[in-house]
């Protein structure tokens, strides 16, 4: 397959690369090994495009249009707020009062600016990237990679979401002998070990059906029951021979009845686990419990293990490779009184007992209910991290990470809570791509082993330098420092091993360590991702994206209301306690290693929450914004108010509809971004703020809720199309509501106030000026109600399928209600 110059996301097709599924070299190529270190350019690996087309510099000119704008506009809004506050008499609302209304005022306009400045200029300079995997179609070539594998709690995370995860991994489309999959099982659960060996179990099967006819994906939940709305977002993609890649197409449709009832008996020895470990322990719960360090699957050599023509077995695996890939569960050991550090923790662990069991030079982290969705995934990324350029002058040792979209499955087809967050994944972090590096998103990322060992790039090494092993730094486990020191994998699984590996996942070895600050993940927040991938773009550390097609990975996603929140919340959260830490995007890095944009990126990215507490007032208020001229509450807005708002308005959408363009988003995906955006803002936004001023008060550490990872809830009574959208329709109050649902009523009400005083007439005024104050605060409260429309219909729940009724019904009250007090007012003053 020749590397394509167009879009990333069409670079890797499903099924149809003819690399190697069965054939494992025995030897070394020495041609492609010179032609790989020697970094041909006729067939580079990776290809990246930056983006230059008329679009983009139409792009930025507008941008920088928007911000001369602004510019203008506080230069203005400051003279006039001035003259407006000394002009004030005592008899009015004050001029103290008039001064802290203007400044209150002015302070919001000045955060919103800023934000979406911090938000647009690190998107300028996008890139588009391309891989040609057939280029490493020689196994040799191949290093090997950890894959680690983290689940927290099984009531959230189901155990059967881990086993397809665990199926995935090893049936992907990478040397069995250089893939070690490691499990780490944080809650010390039975049901989630019994699940995990369930998977080793079925994978002597499943892996081998997979070579052998090349089946996609390689979930055996999403490749059996994708189509049935059981849960995967992805139908099985090999189902008509025009399309099978495979050996056997004769074969397909038997061997396909024997593995799935193999693979159903499976699910149901996984449900009894869970029916009979009813006393398994929860996520937070801090139970005691030992490190356990078990090899399910030991290493494979390098030589293929074909299969033997067998009628006893279910299918015929003659000529096909049977090897497994290595797998490993991992249970650090948990004691009360002690601080785990949660997800980072967990990596940590793994990234130490790793080491000593294979280390690998490459780690790919995903969460349990992350699969592999395409089997090239794994030489996909792989490609970004030993791609020469520049004629092999320079090696791509620089690259840190490789990060890949998020895609879900179980997503309702409109997406209203904006889970897909295509905004983010498919521009944000693209035009990221053209500077240092996407950000670290927390799955479904590759990484470079010396990377988390917080090492400096080779750029910005001493000549000679490499990796300083100090037991001060790393620990004193002689075994772990003779593997930093090694830099190159190697496969032990004797007991020595083992029990160096289950001392390492102890709870007191980190003591007195720099682990969770210069070394692995970070510590100290609940985003460690975002965290950790700062720390190596401040050391000099490049990332790269990429986009695969299909989808290298698909996770899970929450579809309901309130558990959508809580997931907002806890990112939220996190950044503020980056912001508020030694991370600080502003302060922190050296400013000769930290591209100026991509600071401005993570600034960003740690501060957004802040917009809930100007925003709020806005949206309880509503007068607030429209306060442009005079000394009254209730003064008209100025010609000259006008003007820039609508200039701002106009400049706002053109760069939507451009950035739409250069990006290939739906423009409905960026106004459903931009509606979640505003019930996020108004409401986990406003709670992490006061989470996180808590903790820097008191010291008080952060206490969050688990994401569920089910697809649908068998609880709820609904059958046919609405069973897997279940959940979208439960409504389950939190107090994180509360505040958006007043900043919906007041605005409905304001709306409904408008009309029974006859301020909707406007163009009975007697004028413009007349015209636009009766005009601006109804447009607002419209404004307001539309971005807050998909929070009202999580509220109604079943009852949002007879929306416009409801809604009709609401207004009515609404007005209603203001007129009574409007009565009761007047009654009590005449």
């Amino acid at each position: 397959m020749p590397p394509s110059a167009g879009l990333a996301t069409e670079s890797l097709p499903a099924a149809t690369c003819p690399a190697k599924k069965d054939a494992y070299a025995a030897a070394a190529s020495p041609e492609s090994e010179t032609k790989l270190a020697a970094g041909d350019e006729r067939a580079p690996l990776v290809r990246t495009t930056r983006i230059s087309t008329a679009t983009i510099k139409l792009y930025r000119l507008t941008i920088f249009v928007r911000i001369a704008i602004f510019v203008l506009f506080f230069k203005w809004r400051i003279t006039y707020a001035a003259r407006a506050i000394s002009s004030t008499d005592a008899g009015g609302i004050g001029m103290s009062k008039a001064a802290t209304f203007w400044t209150a005022s002015i302070a919001g306009e000045l955060w919103f600016a800023f934000m979406w400045v911090l938000d647009q200029l690190p998107k300028t300079m996008p890139v588009r990237r391309a891989v040609d995997v057939t280029a490493l179609d020689d196994d040799t070539l191949l290093p090997a990679m950890d894959v680690f594998v983290t689940t927290a709690d099984p009531d959230k995370e189901p155990p059967l979401a881990t086993a397809n995860t665990v199926l995935s991994i090893l049936a992907a489309g990478y040397p069995a002998g250089k893939v070690t999959c490691y499990v780490s099982d944080d809650a010390g659960a039975e049901v989630t070990r019994g699940a995990v060996v369930e998977a080793a179990r079925f994978a002597a099967l499943w892996v081998p059906f997979c070579r052998k006819h090349g089946v996609e994906p390689r979930n055996p939940e999403a490749y059996f029951n994708g189509g049935e709305g059981g849960g995967g977002g992805g139908k099985a993609r090999v189902v008509a021979r025009g399309s099978y890649k495979g050996r056997a197409w004769p074969e397909l449709v038997r061997d396909r009845r024997r593995v799935r009832r193999e693979y159903e008996e499976m699910r149901l020895r996984i449900d009894a686990l869970q029916a009979a470990d009813a006393r398994r322990r929860r996520c937070g719960a801090a139970d005691d419990h030992a490190g356990v360090v078990q090899v399910l699957i030991d290493s494979a050599g390098s030589a293929p293990q074909l299969g033997v023509a067998d009628g006893s077995k279910l299918i015929d695996l003659a000529s096909v490779d049977v090897r497994l890939p290595a797998l490993v569960y991992v249970c650090r050991e948990k004691r009360r009184g002690r601080a785990h550090h949660r997800k980072a923790g967990a990596m940590n662990a793994l990234l130490r007992a790793s080491a000593v069991l294979s280390n690998a030079p490459f780690i790919l982290n995903l969460d349990c209910d992350h699969y592999v969705n395409n089997s090239q995934a794994l030489r996909a990324g792989i490609c970004f991290m030993i791609e020469r350029r520049g004629g092999g002058a320079e090696d791509a040792g620089d690259v840190a990470f490789v990060q890949f979209p998020q895609r879900f499955d179980g997503v309702d087809p409109g997406d209203r809570y904006a889970n897909h967050n295509r905004v983010f994944f498919d521009c944000t972090e693209l035009g990221l791509d053209g500077l240092q590096g996407p950000i670290y998103v927390g799955t479904g990322c590759l990484f470079r082993r010396v990377a988390l060992y917080g090492v400096d790039p080779p750029r910005w090494r001493s000549p000679g330098g490499g990796v300083a092993a100090d037991p001060a730094k790393f620990g004193e486990s002689a075994p772990f420092l003779a593997s930093v020191r090694a830099e190159q994998s190697h496969s032990r699984d004797d007991g020595d091993a083992i029990a160096e590996a289950s001392a390492l996942v102890s709870c007191a070895y980190e003591d007195g360590t720099a682990w969770g600050r210069d070394v692995g993940w970070v510590y100290g927040t609940v985003t460690e991702d975002v965290a950790t991938g700062f720390c190596m773009h401040r050391r000099g550390w490049r990332s790269a994206y990429y986009a695969a097609a299909p989808d290298a990975f698909r996770g899970t996603a929450p579809i309901n209301l309130a558990d959508r929140l809580h997931q907002v919340l806890r990112w939220a959260a996190g950044s503020l306690e980056i912001f508020f830490s030694r991370n600080n995007a502003l302060l922190a890095g050296d400013r000769r290693r930290l591209h100026p944009l991509q600071r401005a990126a993570y600034l960003n990215t740690t501060v957004y929450p802040f917009t809930s507490l100007f925003l709020i007032a806005y949206c309880l208020f509503p007068a607030i914004p429209l306060i442009a001229g005079g000394g009254g509450w209730n003064a008209a807005p100025t010609p000259t108010y006008v003007a820039f708002l609508a200039a701002l308005m106009v400049t706002l959408a053109a760069v939507a509809v451009l950035e739409t363009r250069w990006s290939g988003i739906a423009l409905g995906e960026w106004w459903r971004n931009e509606k979640f955006w505003m019930v996020s803002a108004t409401s986990a936004y406003l709670a992490a703020v006061a989470q996180v001023a808590l903790k820097v008060a008191t010291g008080k550490e952060i206490s969050f809720k688990l994401t569920s990872k089910h697809l649908a809830s068998s609880a709820t009574p609904v059958a046919g199309k609405d069973r897997q959208y279940a959940e979208l329709y439960a409504v389950r109050w939190t107090a994180l509501m509360a505040p958006t649902a007043a900043a919906l009523a007041v605005n409905v009400a304001s709306m409904a106030a408008a009309g029974g005083g006859g301020r909707w007439w406007w163009w009975d005024a007697p004028s413009a000026a007349a015209a636009a104050a009766a005009a601006l605060p109804v447009a607002f409260n419209v404004w307001v109600v539309v971005h807050l429309y998909p929070f009202a219909l999580g509220l109604m729940g079943r009852r949002s399928k007879a929306v416009r009724p409801i809604l009709f019904l609401f207004a009515v009250v609404a007005y209603l209600a203001v007129r009574f007090l409007c009565l009761l007012l007047q009654f009590h003053t005449a």
